[in-house]
């Protein structure tokens, strides 16, 4: 009878230095992902608030929300295909040593995905989510999402950042007050 091998041991529960050295790549990568993306979003949500109130761009939404749901997913796959990846490739920019370049790529690329691709995934949701397939990937995506957003926040790092900006944006307001 052929000899079974015993099962090996799993790693200990640290996982070692490797692991380690990937979990905090890993963490700065979605920290500044995040911190990115949080930033656009704030800054370009006036701009969205205005261009939303035209009637252009009224009219634009009401027609996504009326096309039917596989032609709202290709209105937004062309976009979407076609910006994701200059994302990509402007975080290699960077990383291969172009400073100015790949910045501003990827600001200019965030923005676009901003006004084009949230636009009209959130004028045609609705007909989306009647995409059986669709709905159960969102839910997905954004169940992993949220529980990335939950292991980030609760990093001793971003525990310190944000009290530290609570505590700045309380001096402020206190700055404020006391002048006016």
């Amino acid at each position: 009878m052929p000899e079974v091998p015993e099962p090996k041991e799993s790693s200990p529960a640290g996982g070692g230095p490797f692991r380690l050295v990937g979990r905090i790549i890993v963490s700065i990568v979605l920290i500044v992902y995040m911190a990115i993306d949080a930033i656009l979003t704030l800054l370009l949500w006036p701009a969205i608030a205005q261009l939303s109130r035209l009637r252009l761009f009224q009219r634009l939404g009401e027609g996504i929300a009326r096309l039917p749901p596989y032609v709202v997913l290709v209105l937004l796959a062309i976009p979407f295909i076609l910006i994701e990846p200059v994302k990509v490739f402007a975080v290699y920019w960077i990383a291969s040593g172009h400073l100015m370049q790949g910045p501003v790529l990827l600001v200019a690329a965030y923005v676009l995905s901003i006004l084009i691709c949230d636009r009209i995934y959130h004028a045609g949701h609705a007909k989306l989510m009647q995409i059986g397939w669709f709905k159960t990937l969102m839910d997905w995506l954004i169940g992993l999402r949220n529980r990335g957003v939950g292991w980030i926040k609760s990093r001793p790092a971003w525990v310190a950042v944000s009290q530290a900006v609570a505590n700045l944006r309380r001096r402020v307001v206190a700055a404020f007050r006391t002048i006016g």
